[in-house]
C-alpha cells in the first residue's frame, strides 16, 4: 500500500509545472481562509509600514495602528527599503493584496528552489521543496516575508554559481536591508572569482540601498530613521520569547542575554576563520559551497534572538540543501526526519494538538535543541570532509 501511494505521488509530481500547481492550490486555500476570517494581520502591518513611510510617519516610533478587527497590530520591524518595495501591495484592496502577496511569495520560493544549479537534479529539488512545504504553508498562513528571504538566499547562491556577481550581491543586500538575515551571505563572495569586483559592487549597492529612502525622507532625518529601526528591532529581541538557541540557554543562564548578539557574531567569525583555513577546498567544490550556504541559513535563524517558528522556513531549506550535498550517515537520516517532525509537523494545529506541540516545542524546547545538535554536526562534517565535486 505504501509503495502504491509513493508511486502515485511520484506520478502526480513528475513535472515542475505539476509541483507548482499543487503548491499553488494549497497556497490559494490557505490565503482564502485568512481573507474570510479577516486574520491577515501581518499583511496589514506591512501595508501600514509602507503607507506610514510615504505619509511622513515613522512606523518604528509612532505606531498606533489597529487591525480590521479593531485589535492593536504588532510592531513593524522591517527596513525602510521594505516599506518602499511593498508599496504596490499596500495600495491594493486588503483581500486582493493578501492574495497577490501570498502568491508572489510562494512563486518566488518555488522558483528559487527549482532554479538551483544543474548539479541538483529534479528529484533533489522536489525533495527540498516538499521537505520545506509544511513550513512554507505555515508562513503563508501567517502572511510572512520569510519565504522571500529564503528565496533571496537561494537565488543569490545560484547567481554566484553562474558568475553573475552583481545580481547576487544585489539580492544579498536587498535581503539585508529589508530583514537583515541575508546580509551574512556576503561571506560567500570569498569562494568565487572576481572577489574585488564583487566587493566593489557590495560597497556601491550598499550605499545606494542605504540612501534609497531619500526618495521621500529629508537628508537630515535619514540616520535618525535608521536608528529608530535598529532600536525597535533590538527592543523586540527577547531571547526567552523567541525560538533561537538562546531560549533554552537563557532558562538556565539568563545572565548571558545582554551578550547574545556578540556571541552570535563570535560564532559567525569562528566559522569564517575555519573557512579561510579551507578556502581552496570551498573554491573547488560546489558541494562544500552548498553546505556552507546551508550552515549560514541555519545559523542566521538559530542564533538570532528575533527568530520565530515561521523563520525556520529559512533554516530548514538550507538544511535540506546541506543534507543533499553530504554523505548522510544513519544518524543524519534519523535527525533529518526528527527535525521534519519537530519543525514541520508539530507546529501545525490540525496535525498535532496545540497542548502537545506547545509542551514539546515551547516548554521542553526540543525543536531548538535537536536542530542545534543537527547544526553542530553540519558544521563538523562540512569542515572535516573532503567532497570535491
Amino acid at each position: 500500500m505504501i509503495t502504491k501511494f509513493l508511486t502515485r505521488i511520484s506520478k502526480l509530481t513528475k513535472t515542475k509545472r505539476r509541483v507548482y500547481l499543487i503548491g499553488l492550490f494549497f497556497a490559494f486555500l490557505i490565503t482564502f481562509k485568512e481573507v474570510i476570517r479577516l486574520s491577515y494581520n501581518n499583511f496589514q502591518i506591512f501595508s501600514y509600514g509602507s503607507i506610514d513611510f510615504w505619509t511622513g510617519i515613522n512606523p518604528y516610533s509612532d505606531w498606533k495602528h489597529l487591525s480590521v478587527l479593531g485589535k492593536p497590530l504588532d510592531n513593524f520591524l522591517y527596513g525602510p527599503l521594505f516599506s518602499i518595495l511593498f508599496t504596490p501591495f499596500a495600495h491594493l484592496p486588503g483581500w486582493l493584496g493578501v492574495f497577490c502577496w501570498n502568491i508572489f511569495t510562494y512563486t518566488l520560493f518555488y522558483f528559487s528552489v527549482f532554479t538551483l544549479p544543474a548539479q541538483f537534479s529534479f528529484v533533489k529539488k522536489k525533495f527540498i521543496f516538499f521537505f520545506t512545504a509544511l513550513l512554507l504553508f505555515a508562513t503563508l498562513l501567517s502572511i510572512q516575508f520569510n519565504p522571500v528571504v529564503a528565496a533571496m538566499f537561494l537565488f543569490s547562491f545560484t547567481l554566484l554559481e553562474k558568475k553573475q556577481g552583481f545580481w547576487a550581491v544585489l539580492l544579498i543586500f536587498l535581503s539585508g536591508f529589508t530583514k537583515v538575515f541575508g546580509i551574512f551571505q556576503i561571506a560567500m563572495l570569498l569562494f568565487y572569482p572576481g572577489f574585488w569586483k564583487n566587493a566593489l559592487y557590495a560597497v556601491l549597492i550598499g550605499i545606494v540601498f542605504f540612501l534609497f529612502p531619500l526618495v521621500h525622507i529629508p537628508v537630515n532625518e535619514l540616520v535618525v530613521y535608521y536608528q529608530s529601526w535598529i532600536v525597535k528591532v533590538m527592543d523586540h529581541s527577547e531571547a526567552l520569547l523567541r525560538f533561537s538557541i538562546y531560549r533554552p540557554v537563557c532558562l538556565l543562564y539568563n545572565s548571558i542575554e545582554p551578550f547574545v548578539g556578540l556571541i552570535s557574531l563570535g560564532v559567525f567569525f569562528v566559522i569564517l576563520a575555519f573557512t579561510f583555513l579551507k578556502l581552496t577546498l570551498f573554491k573547488e567544490s560546489l558541494l562544500h559551497r552548498a553546505q556552507f550556504l546551508g550552515i549560514i541559513m541555519s545559523w542566521a535563524i538559530l542564533f538570532s534572538v528575533g527568530s520565530e517558528r515561521h523563520t525556520y522556513v529559512i533554516a530548514v531549506v538550507g538544511y535540506a540543501i546541506w543534507y543533499l550535498c553530504s554523505i548522510p550517515t544513519r544518524t543524519d537520516k534519523v535527525l533529518l526526519w526528527i527535525n521534519f517532525v519537530l519543525l514541520g509537523i508539530l507546529p501545525i494545529d490540525i496535525l498535532c494538538p496545540w497542548v502537545i506541540s506547545n509542551f514539546i516545542l515551547a516548554k521542553l524546547n526540543l525543536g531548538i535543541i535537536i536542530f542545534t545538535i543537527t547544526w553542530g554536526i553540519m558544521v563538523y562534517k562540512t569542515f572535516t570532509s573532503r567532497l570535491t565535486s
